[in-house]
């Protein structure tokens, strides 16, 4: 391309991103995309239950709690009572309704006496049961009652009498306490010390190896990635393929609503079509990137906002977010990330303006969209099923191909660099090979753009746009 060609692309750059940022369209989709990130942290906050760190009851309602002790590993020289201790149940009487050890254990096997505890504790807790009932809703006392389930292990529970004045936040805080320290005691009963519980707490290695023919022993590299770094990866992909249908579709409604109001003709008048094409490209591009760091903006602010708002330390927007999800953010992480989201989204804003110059009327704008469409769906999908193919093995042929595949680097490496999957040799290469790609692109647009965009009358299709290059090309050639 001639520099001429390029000539009064920073005019219409200009032009094109004040009418788009003035477009009610724009305004309206900014708007609605900024309160949409602004709600986001306080209402799954509150669909979560509010505060994070839930604040601590100061006084209870209630007066007696039964204890009803089921687990046969307190039922001997230990009363769950001692278990609570709090402030706020200082004034709170506890109960024990006795041990539900039998006698003569000597002789019993273990499923022997845990039988017979469970069936004193069932009889217990239906009598303690029906005299609450019975008292309705000014009853101000409540069961803890503890037991063993084959499924679900050990279960403790608070029961009171529905719409009394026990509260569930004083109910939920005493639970909390309570399983706590059954965990300490349960670590105290067992009788190992700190180093002993150390090793219990190491987790397992699992490794499968070979044996070569000299002997040496070789591992099987597991190269699969894990869920926490395909939501990351899937994310990214996901984020980045929007921002490219977005931006894309905003260049070909540009060119469209130039092409059909006449106002491209005089834009021709002092600037060439390529540099009218560049120009569109990049103010959309501009466009849309601005919406998107409005979007993360005020999605960082309200997640702020939330956590001083409902008094934590952090949002649970931020508590649902992996840790150490940017620790391969580095600074030439981010160049390479940058330059690849960056050349995607010209070649696919570039395809889009050739499609929306093939058009007259913006209702027409659908039936040569389908070429950005079907092209971008090649892409998304491709990606998609990389990185679900990335749960297996990161280093598979097809993985390896969509992380250098123009269509699909831009929407599959970004991620892939992130969660540490491919090397940056790979990135480097998907990054030639879309500087070639555009370059061919936008070659193949500065041949047909002029005849696209002056060209008024029946909607042109891909073998016309093909035969207009290749004319001009021929033309090329004779001179």
């Amino acid at each position: 391309m001639k520099s001429s060609e390029l000539r009064g692309t920073g005019s219409v750059f200009r032009f094109t991103l004040i009418q788009t940022v003035k477009s009610k369209a724009y305004i309206v989709s900014a708007v609605i995309m900024l309160v949409l990130a602004l709600l986001v942290s306080p209402v799954l906050q509150l669909i979560n239950g509010g505060s994070g760190e839930k604040k601590k009851v100061k006084s209870s309602n209630i007066e007696t709690v039964y204890i009803c002790n089921g687990l046969s590993f307190l039922a001997k020289g230990t009363d769950i009572t001692d278990l609570t201790g709090m402030d706020a149940f200082s004034n709170v009487k506890f109960e024990d309704l006795g041990s539900n050890l039998p006698e003569n254990t000597e002789s019993m096997s273990i499923e022997e006496i845990s039988e017979a505890i469970n069936k004193a504790d069932r009889e217990k807790y239906e009598k303690i049961s029906k005299e609450l009932e019975d008292k309705g809703s000014d009853c101000k006392d409540a069961i803890l009652h503890a037991y063993m389930d084959d499924e679900r292990g050990i279960v403790v529970e608070i029961v009171r009498v529905a719409g009394s004045e026990v509260k569930d936040d004083e109910c939920r805080e005493l639970l909390e306490r309570i399983c706590e320290n059954l965990d300490d005691y349960k670590i105290k009963i067992s009788g190992l010390s700190e180093e002993e519980l150390d090793l219990l707490a190491y987790n397992y290695t699992v490794e499968m190896n070979y044996l070569g023919e000299d002997g040496t022993i070789s591992a099987a590299v597991d190269t699969g990635i894990g869920s926490t770094q395909f939501g990351v990866a899937y994310a990214i992909m996901f984020i980045v393929a929007m921002l490219c249908i977005m931006s894309a579709t905003q260049v070909a409604t540009a060119v469209v609503t130039d092409k059909s109001s006449r106002v491209v003709e005089l834009l021709l008048t002092s600037v060439r079509p390529m540099a009218l094409l560049c120009g569109k490209i990049l103010a959309m591009l501009v466009a849309t990137l601005g919406q998107y760091v409005v979007l993360f903006a005020a999605l960082a602010l309200s997640n702020k906002l939330t956590a001083v708002a409902f008094g934590t330390k952090t949002s649970y927007l931020s508590s649902i977010i992996p840790k150490g999800v940017l620790s391969n953010l580095t600074i030439g992480n981010a160049l390479i990330i940058i330059a690849l989201v960056a050349l995607g989204l010209v070649f696919y804003a570039v395809l889009a303006g050739l499609c929306g110059a093939m058009v007259s009327k913006m209702e027409e704008l659908q039936d040569t969209l389908k070429y950005f469409t079907f092209t971008a769906m090649i892409g998304m999908y491709m990606a998609i099923f990389a990185i679900i193919s990335m749960q297996k093995s990161s280093t598979s042929g097809f993985v390896r191909f969509c992380e250098v595949f123009p269509l699909t680097s831009p929407m599959t490496t970004p991620g892939a660099r992130i969660i540490g999957v491919v090397p940056v040799s790979y990135a480097l290469i998907a990054i030639a090979l879309l500087i070639v790609l555009d370059f061919l692109t936008l070659r193949f647009a500065a041949g047909v753009y002029e005849g696209l965009i002056t060209n008024m009358g029946t909607n042109l299709k891909a073998k016309d746009v093909i035969a207009m290059a290749r004319n001009k090309k021929n033309k090329g050639g004779t001179k």
